[in-house]
């Protein structure tokens, strides 16, 4: 909320200053009128941003309750219906990327601020094209054996972890709605992650595809520009303890 509050506070200086700085003059009328509906258009867009971000403010202000907020005796009850499957785990990789007693990731923290950075992103560039997210989908994943971390960090090395990708409503062949998750190509163009990556798919150890379906294996070939999947958003290592 508080990187939302000097955004706010950050958009209105600008407004008011391309006010004083855009109010015709008699010297130069012509070209100062030009230039203060440019401003305008600006302090339009500026105005839209505030709303939405104000929008975003007033539900975090809200004290009412989430609806999916659970009870610690039920969190401590499915925590540890992990655990015999954390020794599995455990007992199948055996060491980590260290060459230490592997332990599987329990936890995995992300700053408040990076998550609300991220939102706001998706947002901003979804609305560039044309999309309106609806939420926030979070794919289990795994970083390969020789993974590594700033260059040097081995920790993350055979973990377990998750990216995330905003949604947008699809509806199926039966009219039933899925929340599908997306990113957006170099010409902001919407590409569905099911297609891109091959969510419905397998790859076995040798690189070949197991189910029968399109997608691009060759991804790292270029830069992708407008990505809006999300995975190490400032985070800890992943925990096994915590």
């Amino acid at each position: 909320m508080k990187l939302q509050t000097n955004l706010i506070k950050q958009y209105l200086m600008i407004a008011c200053a391309c006010l004083l700085l855009g109010s015709c003059n008699k010297s130069n009328e012509a070209t100062n009128c030009a230039e203060l509906e440019t401003y305008k258009k600006k302090i339009e867009t500026y105005e839209k941003e505030i709303a939405e971000l104000k929008s975003q403010l007033g539900s975090i202000d809200d004290k009412r309750k989430p609806e999916n907020i659970i009870q610690s005796g039920f969190a401590k009850e499915i925590f540890h219906l992990y655990d015999q499957r954390e020794e599995l785990i455990n007992e199948v990789v055996g060491q980590d990327g260290e060459g230490n007693e592997f332990k599987a990731t329990r936890s995995l923290f992300y700053d408040i601020d990076e998550l609300q950075k991220y939102i706001r992103y998706v947002r901003v560039q979804s609305r560039r094209a044309k999309v309106k997210p609806s939420g926030f989908r979070f794919y289990f994943a795994l970083y390969p054996d020789n993974y590594l971390r700033d260059k040097e960090d081995k920790r993350y090395a055979k973990r377990q972890t998750f990216f995330i990708a905003p949604t947008q409503e699809v509806k199926d062949a039966a009219g039933n709605i899925e929340h599908l998750g997306y990113t957006l190509d170099n010409n902001f163009k919407v590409e569905l992650l099911r297609d891109k990556i091959g969510l419905d798919s397998r790859i076995d150890k040798n690189g070949n595809i197991q189910k029968a379906g399109f997608f691009n294996l060759n991804l790292s070939a270029f830069e992708e520009e407008n990505s809006l999947i999300a995975n190490e958003l400032q985070g800890s290592p992943p925990n096994g303890e915590h």
